[in-house]
């Protein structure tokens, strides 16, 4: 006789990139394994991977490569909540005595800040419509960074472009070259890439309010905790 099989509840939610439902399960313990054996690397990419293998086993309906960083992260803090409990405790420095709190976080609270248009107006009739990198991409970028920042930076605007368009034209960045955009980025005056440049470093970001008193000094605290390495101590 077969051992029985545990019935494992779905639930649903919206990408916050582009509002699109998705289907989830909670991850189970042959996924938490792979969770656990990444973080005991101390290797954020190893840990990023496996959060990203995580999702794709879990969800359905999206191609985890093409989640933004802010999407990836929301959406594991939302799977993180259902399969192990919507709080985690997180050490966290005072900022006025830089003593380490334990601060118990609630992980279902998570939210993305503001997100910005993706249209860039560069002239009276010409700009760039720009789309969030995907995690695939920003994996791209941090094998970069260790080497050249500009070049990463480069490499970022350039996969970050979905089209550029000029009066009633429009340039899909699909249709052409990535030589043909890089000269296009190359032309624009430093005011012009400045606005390029400012959508790639402000991206949006998952974070969870929090709120307490430094045991040490008493400081009171309310901020926002950001990144998906803090969320989990």
């Amino acid at each position: 006789m077969a051992l029985p099989k545990l019935n494992t509840p779905t639930y649903n939610l919206n990408i916050p990139s582009n509002g699109k439902e998705i289907n989830y399960r909670p991850y189970l313990v042959r996924e938490e394994k792979i969770l656990m054996i990444a973080m005991e690397s101390d290797d954020m990419i190893q840990v990023e991977n496996a959060l990203l293998e995580i999702i794709k086993s879990c969800v359905t309906g999206i191609d985890v490569n093409e989640l933004t960083r802010f999407d990836s992260e929301y959406v594991f803090s939302k799977l993180r909540a259902k399969s192990v409990g919507e709080t985690a405790k997180v050490a966290i420095k005072c900022e006025d005595c830089s003593h380490s709190n334990e601060v118990v976080v609630n992980i279902d609270s998570v939210s993305v800040t503001d997100i910005p248009s993706t249209k860039i107006e560069l002239s009276d009739n010409t700009g760039i419509i720009m789309k969030f990198p995907s995690m695939k991409d920003y994996k791209e970028i941090q094998k970069l960074k260790a080497d050249n920042n500009i070049d990463a930076l480069f490499n970022v605007i350039i996969s970050s472009i979905e089209s550029i368009y000029q009066g009633e034209d429009l340039f899909h960045a699909s249709s052409h070259t990535r030589t043909e955009l890089n000269d296009f980025v190359d032309s624009l005056n430093s005011a012009q890439f400045k606005l390029i440049q400012n959508f790639i470093t402000n991206m949006p970001q998952a974070y969870i309010n929090i709120n307490f008193k430094c045991e040490e000094c008493g400081h009171e605290h309310d901020t926002e905790l950001k990144g998906m390495a803090n969320f989990f101590g």
